[in-house]
């Protein structure tokens, strides 16, 4: 039962086709196995360089300087958050409600967390020149994990028209359609797989690189010495000599003898030849490995240790980080963005590393970046906070804020007067007041008799309706 069966694939897998070595194989008196054929050394992964050691995609990572542009880049590549957008007609929204968001940045299957994928993906790439992660499904045959495979145990193939991925397992082998894995490819796709950087580019410069290191770690061995001559009287018996030899090994040779003065017995004479590293020019060639290394994988020298010849600090250092990021980067993410877009997405959705994250631990330049978006109405507070997982501020943090000293170019440099004032508001008329006059017949009696008058009352009013004055006055008819 393979691995992959514990989830339901979309299409039915094939079944399993033999492998069979048409050119020679092991029982074949022309494969020596002393000086096997290479495509003995192809089938086993592993190729000798021209110093001698024999250089594969695992055994390179032994080599201190791949370890760590491995381990690097890798590293900074998985760090990056890989989120999901829609596209709107505004541009894009962040779509973390996708399915696929909590595999991206979360838990890609049960194995290990995204971190780890991302990173075996750039492994994969930068040691095999190929990743493949295979799908897993659910009931509805939808995309519900994502599992790596290394590389090793991959076999594509093109069959009518269509990639064909035969993976190995200890206990038996699975085909899956190229629509069933996500397979992203380095440099050099031919349509099937990608080339190795190890095996096309790499194996001299770290085979080299193993070679120094041996020659280093055993001149060592020796006190830092190279071997010299022992002379001794003619009519020595073979037996003699070979007792002579493990004597003089067993007494002169290792760290813990170091210095101690050779006795000789008559007629011999011992000349020992001098050779320091710095003769053989061993220390400067084992700098050069490691500063191609560094070139074959695209990494600075500085960035994983070799600084004999540049500098530590100031601007070059910074412009060559900047580099990395631009010319090494990039082209990895874009590759990697491209074939999750193209397997597991579809319009208006799409995923994408957040090329920001890089910046995220150089304060003074992501404050930098933040202030200049602010001051040119590219982001509003609020949405600079939501980055750094602060609370918003209020409405006023949703608004987008310019500069207002911008002028036009034919008036730099001139003193531009300020606008009059606005003109005052008409002042509103007085309020003329109400007069209401009301006229009644009265009766009044004068000496007696009575008389008849009309009675006339004015009445003034303020703009209120309040009354001001009241006057009444009689009038004879």
């Amino acid at each position: 039962m393979g691995m992959f069966d514990r989830a339901p694939r979309r299409r039915e897998v094939y079944e399993r086709i033999d492998p069979t070595i048409r050119a020679a194989s092991l029982e074949n008196p022309s494969t020596s196995i002393s000086n096997p054929a290479a495509w003995l050394y192809d089938a086993l992964g592993a190729t000798p360089s021209f110093a001698g050691p024999t250089v594969s995609e695992t055994s390179a990572m032994r080599s201190t300087a791949v370890f760590r542009c491995v381990a690097l880049k890798s590293g900074v590549i998985a760090s990056l958050p890989l989120q999901v957008f829609k596209r709107t007609d505004k541009g894009r929204e962040a779509a973390n409600t996708h399915r696929l968001a909590p595999l991206l940045n979360g838990q890609p299957n049960d194995l290990m967390s995204a971190f780890i994928w991302k990173e075996f993906i750039v492994s994969n790439l930068m040691l095999s020149g190929n990743h493949l992660s295979v799908m897993e499904y659910d009931g509805a045959a939808r995309v519900v994990g994502l599992l790596p495979v290394p590389w090793q145990q991959v076999e594509p193939r093109r069959v009518d028209g269509r990639n064909r991925y035969k993976i190995r397992f200890p206990d038996g082998e699975e085909e899956l359609d190229q629509d069933d894995v996500v397979h992203v490819p380095g440099i050099g796709f031919d349509g099937v797989k990608g080339i190795s950087p190890i095996q096309w580019a790499g194996k001299q410069p770290i085979g080299t690189a193993f070679a120094l290191e041996e020659f280093v770690g055993r001149m060592h061995a020796n006190s830092a010495r190279p071997s010299g001559i022992l002379e001794v009287p003619k009519g020595i018996s073979d037996e003699g000599l070979k007792l002579l030899r493990a004597e003089f090994a067993a007494l002169h040779t290792g760290l813990r003898n170091s210095g101690v003065v050779i006795p000789v017995d008559a007629g011999g004479k011992f000349t020992p030849m001098q050779l320091t590293l710095a003769d053989a020019q061993t220390l400067e060639s084992r700098r050069f490995q490691v500063a191609d290394i560094a070139r074959l994988f695209g990494v600075p020298p500085h960035m994983i240790g070799e600084t004999d010849k540049t500098s530590s600090w100031g601007t070059g250092i910074e412009q060559n980080t900047i580099g990395f990021a631009i010319y090494n980067l990039e082209p990895e993410l874009s590759r990697i963005e491209g074939e999750l877009n193209r397997k597991l997405f579809t319009a208006p959705y799409y995923c994408e590393f957040s090329r920001e994250a890089l910046n995220a631990m150089d304060a003074k330049t992501q404050a930098e970046l933040w202030a200049s978006a602010i001051n040119a109405a590219g982001m509003t507070p609020n949405e600079i906070r939501r980055k750094r997982n602060l609370p918003d501020v209020g409405p006023e943090g949703d608004k987008l804020y310019v500069q207002g000293a911008i002028v036009p170019l034919e008036q730099a440099g001139k003193t531009i007067a300020s606008p009059p004032p606005p003109p005052p508001p008409p002042a509103k008329p007085a309020a003329r007041p109400v007069v209401n006059i009301t006229t009644a017949p009265v009766n009044v009696t004068v000496d007696g008799r009575r008389k008849g008058r009309t009675r006339r009352t004015v009445e003034a009013y303020d703009a209120d309706g309040r009354v001001q004055s009241m006057i009444e006055q009689d009038v004879d008819e």
